[in-house]
């Protein structure tokens, strides 16, 4: 038995051609001109500064719509609708420009809202609670999951959620 024949193994090394394609090969056709990516970066970069005063413009609308809901008990849940809104705005272009954190909040946010009925005070203050931390991570710049201030932050917004026996949608 000591003369088995062991299995012949070929082995084929193939060019990748996605690669070519994709423009991952310099001088060969599909290749990205260094130009044009300079120019997308540029033109990224600028729309992050946008996103930037847009959300600061989006926050004082979301702040006033609260407050609006605070004060109209009658149309509260119209006000609220707005509220929800303008955080899934938020929600959708934070984590497109870096602000998961803020992207996480505005969803903590709506799924919050969306449970509410007859909000109580106490259930407002969490609303105002969210409006609170997402101003925080604008006003501070906190890009991605915020580090140490990003926890903190989540951790009490997980609380009061849990307080009321809410949880995280």
């Amino acid at each position: 038995m000591a003369d088995e024949k062991k299995p012949q193994v070929e082995i084929f090394i193939l060019q990748n051609r996605l690669k070519a394609k994709a423009g991952g090969v310099a001088g060969k056709p599909g290749a990205i001109d260094p130009a044009a990516i300079e120019r997308a970066q540029l033109h990224v970069s600028r729309m992050a500064e946008a996103h930037q005063a847009q959300t600061r413009i989006d926050l004082t609308e979301l702040q006033a719509a609260f407050i609006m809901a605070t004060n109209d008990a009658e149309r509260r849940k119209e006000h609220l609708k707005r509220v929800y809104k303008i955080a899934d705005g938020i929600l959708t272009l934070g984590k497109t420009f870096g602000y998961d954190l803020l992207s996480e909040f505005a969803n903590s946010l709506n799924h919050f809202i969306i449970g509410l009925e007859a909000p109580t005070p106490a259930q407002m203050q969490v609303v105002q609670l969210h409006i609170d931390a997402m101003q925080a991570v604008v006003r501070e710049d906190i890009k991605g999951p915020g580090g140490e201030i990003g926890k903190a932050l989540s951790q009490s917004l997980a609380a009061a959620r849990a307080k009321l026996g809410q949880k995280r949608g």
